[in-house]
């Protein structure tokens, strides 16, 4: 099943921009998965098991490692946004 993601990184520190510019890193080393990102938060889109599988990994290492909080919005289906339709 495709999927889409959409997910917000938020480090509890002082140096915040570097470590989500590192998750954003993390998770494009993902091939499978077609990734964008905007000031807001991170769009993943691909098959459902390969993000999920992706996203447990790299989001498990962060917490494990520091105070963050992660939000994730999922949908089914390629939810990119086509402004050539409206």
């Amino acid at each position: 099943m495709e999927a889409t993601i959409e997910i917000s990184f938020y480090p509890l520190q002082d140096n915040y921009k570097e470590r989500v510019k590192y998750f954003i890193r993390k998770i494009k080393r993902h091939k499978k998965l077609h990734i964008e990102s905007n000031g807001m938060s991170t769009q993943i889109f691909g098959q459902y098991d390969d993000i999920m599988n992706a996203l447990m990994v790299d989001i498990r290492e962060v917490l494990e490692n520091e105070e963050a909080m992660v939000v994730l919005k999922i949908g089914k289906g390629i939810l990119r946004f086509d402004e050539s339709k409206l």
